[in-house]
């Protein structure tokens, strides 16, 4: 299908993942999972679709009528027939053709599963009996196990990370630990754990295993082995918190309900840093609850949360009066459509704090990201006429008392800074290279001043 794939049209729709579905799961203690027989050959082809299909063999041409593997979008076509033949049916959903049901009652789940039967006769889908599952306590689905205490690993998955051997080369390495980070979300600090090993997968660096490596690979072993079971989301929790922070390598956040009087943990995710971010100052790591907020969207869009960060100043910064600097200002309106309050709590008792700075250096990130490209437009949108943007780094780079700004920007450190000026107004700075912003606008250097 390889030329027939250039001329179809693909259609887009957004495939469904895991996170989405599990979302919805709360306080299901009831499950089934169905198994649509044959997968997308169920999908007749029109008439007009299938002369695309032909291929030659030694008795002559021959056509599908049905849809087939190897054409680009039938993924796609075949997830939204499937979740369009289902719609209505609450608490059921599909991921391709494994379709699983779920409930807090079993008089509720026969309900819906009976309902669900009903509509794929309807619509002419047949079923796999051998892999069907029905009224079940705890369900394999998509490699996850699922009960009425949460999501986890299932057996298959610990049992085969539990027995892998040794490896041998960096190929080896490299499908151990995708057997392990298919369970990332269940093992906390996995990056840092894992450190020893990625190093042996990085470009130009030569396979040698030693004592490190070893107790690497045996604790990554004895680590899945006892991973914890995550809680289900509840949209009606008492309390939802996103505790987030930034080290000077990495962010890390965790998502954390009140659930019956009980903390549950439902979700925990950390990234490294770009070589652009890593020079931001510690104000302007306020780029973790940013992030947390978008990483864990699907959880709390259009509910009151609570951001809990270790650096103080950013309760003000988020707040409705805060004037902030021009990276910050967009971080600002990218949270305009969460409703949260930020609380600090100091970085010791923060449990998003070994997730940050324990996170693994990843390759290259693209340097200009939406907040940088912002920054570089305020910037280029200050420059006076009279000048041009090259001229005024050049002159700020040598002018001394610009130099101890941006090294106050930096550090956060404002207890020596030349003019007091500046320390009122640490929190509306930024820096652009050698440039210093106030907002969106450029604070010129002395010896430009007058020109200017």
């Amino acid at each position: 299908m390889r030329q027939s794939n250039e001329a179809i049209e693909r259609e887009r729709f957004p495939m469904p993942t895991i996170g989405e579905v599990l979302a919805e799961m709360n306080g299901a203690k009831v499950f089934s999972k169905l198994d649509l027989n044959l997968g997308i050959h169920q999908l007749e082809l029109d008439e007009e679709s299938r002369p695309i299909t032909t291929f030659a063999t030694h008795i002559g041409l021959f056509r599908y009528k049905r849809l087939m593997f190897g054409v680009t979008s039938a993924p796609e076509i075949y997830q939204y027939t499937i979740q369009q033949a289902l719609q209505g049916c609450i608490g059921a959903r599909n991921m391709t053709d494994d379709i699983i049901i779920f409930a807090d009652t079993v008089k509720e789940h026969d309900a819906r599963l009976e309902s669900v039967l009903k509509r794929l006769k309807e619509k002419g889908l047949t079923l796999n009996a051998k892999k069907c599952e029905y009224r079940m306590n705890e369900l394999k689905f998509m490699g996850y196990l699922l009960s009425e205490k949460g999501v986890g690993p299932t057996e298959a998955k610990i049992e085969a990370v539990r027995k892998a051997e040794r490896p041998t080369c960096a190929t080896e390495v490299r499908s151990f630990l995708g057997l392990v980070n298919f369970n990332a979300r269940f093992i906390s600090d996995l990056a840092t754990k894992s450190e020893p090993l990625r190093k042996l997968t990085r470009k130009n660096t030569p396979f040698v295993w030693n004592d490190e490596q070893e107790r690497a690979f045996n604790l990554l072993k004895e680590e899945i082995t006892k991973a914890e079971t995550l809680g289900y989301f509840d949209m009606n929790a008492t309390e939802t918190r996103i505790i987030a922070d930034a080290s000077p390598v990495g962010l890390g956040a965790v998502l954390v309900q009140t659930q019956n009087s009980e903390k549950r943990v439902t979700s925990f995710a950390s990234r490294s840093l770009s070589d652009v971010e890593r020079r931001y100052s510690q104000t302007e790591k306020g780029l973790a609850l940013v992030w947390a907020c978008e990483r864990f969207h699907q959880y709390v869009f259009g509910i009151d949360f609570v951001l809990k960060t270790d650096h103080r100043p950013l309760q003000f910064i988020y707040s409705k009066k805060s004037k902030p600097s021009a990276r910050i200002e967009r971080w600002v309106l990218r949270l305009q459509s969460y409703n949260f309050r930020v609380e600090y709590k100091p970085g010791p008792q923060n449990i998003a704090d070994s997730l940050s700075r324990l996170v693994r250096k990843e390759e290259k990130r693209n340097d200009r990201n939406v907040a940088e490209e912002y920054v570089y437009f305020a910037a280029e949108q200050a420059v006076p006429k009279a000048m041009t943007a090259r001229e005024i780094k050049e002159a700020s780079a040598e002018d001394e008392e610009l130099t101890e700004v941006r090294r106050c920007i930096k550090t956060e450190n404002w207890n020596d800074c030349p003019n007091p000026v500046y320390r009122t107004l640490r929190n509306e700075m930024t820096t652009l290279g050698k440039l210093v912003l106030r907002g969106t606008r450029i604070v010129i250097p002395k010896s430009l001043r007058d020109r200017v």
